[in-house]
């Protein structure tokens, strides 16, 4: 009979105990990578569907300011005036939270009641017009007047009149030819002695934007003043879109500017309504504000002056899109701002064309 030796009981136990550590830290290494695995994944997963989100966005906002063109095409060509009572300009049905493909589109935009409500219902609050802006019922930057430039400014920055009467100056400077500067301008022997210089233009502007390079435009100025002017269009500014702001500043006095407002607005005193009036022909702007209310003497030559300095249209050609796009089940915004220009040949099938586009992706 062959000898037996004994099993070693203890060091057996240690083997299987290092075993099972081992199995241990590899699952426990199995887990980690798994779950960088897991955490790779679920970015990247995350990652494409904000890519996902922001492309139904775009596509959503996109629709939108086509619709918008659309109506904007559908204007008759033939026809002498346009107003703020037609589908381009207010039409909340269309305009408004619009559904399509799991989101919505509103286009539209906030103004100051003020700015087009007469008498009573000019209520100091914000509202809300759903459809698209006439560019040309704003001052034209490029055109417009020192004067008129001073009277905007001085209205919405409610700054002094030296004070606005110098920005208005730096602005002429900085769009005329030459490279002489009014008593209160500024041409380049005040940019190039900056702290980084930089010359003036000398050219007309080409982007509202550009005010940020004239002396005096400091970022209040900018922001009150930049909702009333623009770079598009004749240069003329369309008396039956224009707010109060902009015809205070072409130099109709407070009383005639009430005046215009409850001509266009009708009985109700509220604009864009189905008794809204509008002036039909340039040549009898006048006779129909007389016809409506009764004009003084001295608001007979206001209204004469202006007629005849031609500076007020009663059809515009470029107006100014603003779209905003959401999901329904996801949070942030596409905003897209689209500047058109109306084509007016006849045999032409386009509806317009596009000076200018603008999208930003932001919060709720």
């Amino acid at each position: 009979m062959k000898y037996r030796k004994p099993e070693n009981t203890a060091s057996r136990g240690r083997e299987k105990g290092s075993v099972l550590v081992l199995v241990l830290w590899t699952l426990g290494l199995l887990s980690v990578f798994a779950l960088y695995l897991g955490d790779g994944v679920r970015q990247r997963l995350e990652f494409l569907s904000r890519i996902e989100a922001r492309n139904k966005l775009q596509c959503i906002a996109e629709a939108g300011v086509k619709r918008a063109i659309a109506v904007i095409g559908n204007i008759d060509k033939k026809s002498e005036y346009i107003d703020l009572h037609q589908p381009w300009s207010y039409d909340p049905g269309t305009f408004c939270a619009a559904a399509l493909d799991g989101g919505t589109f509103t286009v539209g935009y906030t103004y100051d009641a003020q700015e087009y409500a007469a008498g009573e219902s000019a209520a100091d609050t914000l509202k809300t017009m759903y459809g698209a802006a006439d560019a040309e019922s704003r001052l034209n930057v490029n055109t417009s007047g020192r004067e008129e430039l001073l009277r905007l400014i001085q209205r919405t920055a409610e700054l002094d009149p030296a004070t606005a009467g110098a920005i208005a100056s730096a602005i002429i400077d900085w769009r005329d030819s030459d490279g002489a500067s009014l008593a209160d301008g500024a041409e380049d022997d005040y940019y190039s002695g900056l702290r980084y210089g930089y010359a003036c233009k000398n050219f007309p502007f080409q982007t509202i934007e550009e005010l940020w390079y004239v002396k005096g435009i400091t970022p209040a100025v900018y922001y009150r003043i930049e909702p009333f002017l623009t770079v598009y269009g004749s240069g003329k500014v369309n008396i039956n879109t224009a707010g109060a702001t902009a015809l205070s500043a072409l130099g109709l006095s407070d009383a005639l500017v009430e005046k215009v407002l409850q001509f266009r607005c009708g009985e109700d005193g509220a604009e864009a309504t189905a008794d809204d009036r509008a002036f039909t022909t340039e040549g009898s702007i006048v006779g129909q504000v007389g016809q409506a209310v009764v004009l003084t003497a001295e608001e007979e030559e206001q209204w004469s002056g202006l007629v005849a300095a031609v500076r007020f249209s009663i059809f515009s050609l470029v107006f100014i899109i603003r779209c905003v796009a959401k999901l329904d089940k996801e949070s942030g915004t596409c905003r897209v701002e689209c500047v058109i220009e109306k084509d007016m040949r006849d045999k032409s099938t386009r509806a317009g064309v596009i000076l200018d586009w603008r999208m930003q992706y932001g919060a709720e």
